[in-house]
């Protein structure tokens, strides 16, 4: 099958949509399929995307607003007489398209701006609460990546459950070799810190809630175990790092920066806990790379993660910092409990895989075929 993708925006390689893109593009690829991808300049030299035939956005899309305009409506034009079989929109709940020359699969990761509306600024949240659902309505193949993501779209976008395809993301693994000395640049110990991978963003990932529970905690957890916060800036980071300087137990919280491929496995190993406390999520890709390493977890009870961490970690209530504290020591002191969700956490992240989450969406193409 001859298939367009969209892998804008692309975010600098540095978010779960990135991530998304990289393996969903490989993943298509070994299916058998013949690719050509709609990038921005900065991705065209991405390695998984370098083997590809490209079609790449003018230099002044790098700000979001523009790029948003391109892809709605001058995309469409650059398009309509190539001879695609399907177009692709890896991330159908940020970029659309004004009209659609062949049948469309439209992915959406998450409804986030519907449910949190001081999420984005007042351009970017109409343009997701109010234009985006009229095209993604008019999709032949909408996709969700999740059951939770599938309610979301019912409820937000009014679309019959029976039009949407769920195929859950993969797990996402480095594909280079890990560097080693990960912990010893941060003073970190085997089994001494608390983990959690996600871009500093307020309110959304919440790591001001987590600061408050990790305070909450005894003083004999919080001297055996740090808490680390690896992610880059994102919007209201200087509240996370506000928050952080300002806590009596700042000397033991970490914060990284963005963590590379080449370190994530080692932070992951070396962790005593993983913790996600995330108001919301349309998958939760670190939630099976830290089970995949046999990293006990403990998450959000809400939107994916509770559909992802169900059986497989200790849930809590993202909204309160005690119910995470609880959660966390007793994660920490229960050995038992530890074994079995390692056990459990490690068979739930071998469910999910990139070949898995694309024949899904095929086989939903190809079944609507005459």
């Amino acid at each position: 099958m001859r298939i367009l993708v969209s892998c804008v925006p692309y975010d600098h390689g540095r978010s779960g949509i990135s991530v998304y893109m990289r393996h969903t593009v490989t993943a298509l690829a070994a299916a058998g399929h013949e690719l050509t991808l709609v990038v921005e300049r900065e991705a065209a030299e991405v390695p998984e995307f370098a083997p590809f035939p490209k079609i790449v956005g003018p230099g002044w899309i790098s700000r979001p607003i523009l790029s948003m305009l391109w892809h709605l409506l001058f995309l469409p034009f650059r398009i309509r007489k190539a001879k695609y079989d399907l177009f692709y929109i890896a991330t159908a709940n940020r970029r659309a398209v004004l009209f659609r020359p062949v049948p469309t699969v439209a992915i959406v990761h998450d409804l986030a701006a519907h449910r949190m509306r001081e999420k984005y600024d007042r351009f970017r949240t109409l343009y997701q609460t109010g234009i985006l659902p009229f095209f993604t309505r008019r999709a032949e193949f909408p996709v969700a990546i999740s059951e939770s993501t599938a309610s979301d779209m019912v409820k937000f976008m009014d679309l019959p459950r029976s039009a949407i395809t769920v195929s859950w993301n993969g797990l996402s693994l480095p594909n280079v070799k890990p560097a080693g000395g990960w912990k010893t640049r941060y003073g970190l110990e085997q089994d001494g810190y608390l983990l959690y991978i996600s871009r500093l963003e307020h309110p959304a990932k919440n790591q001001f809630r987590l600061i408050e529970a990790y305070e909450k905690m005894r003083p004999e957890v919080t001297g055996r175990c740090k808490l680390v916060l690896c992610g880059a800036d994102w919007h209201g980071a200087d509240v996370i790092r506000a928050r952080a300087a300002d806590s009596p137990l700042r000397d033991r919280i970490v914060l990284t920066g963005f963590i590379g491929n080449e370190d994530v496995e080692e932070a992951y190993r070396g962790a005593a806990a993983y913790v996600f406390p995330s108001l919301f999520e349309g998958f939760g890709l670190s939630l099976i790379e830290a089970m995949h390493y046999g990293t006990p977890c403990a998450c959000s009870e809400t939107s994916s993660l509770g559909e992802l961490g169900q059986g497989a970690a200790l849930l809590f209530d993202p909204e309160d910092p005690a119910a995470i504290a609880d959660a966390l020591v007793r994660l920490l002191s229960d050995p038992g409990l530890r074994e079995k969700l390692k056990e459990a956490g490690h068979r739930r992240a071998a469910e999910f895989t990139w070949a898995k989450h694309v024949e899904r969406i095929i086989h939903a193409v190809e079944s609507a075929r005459p």
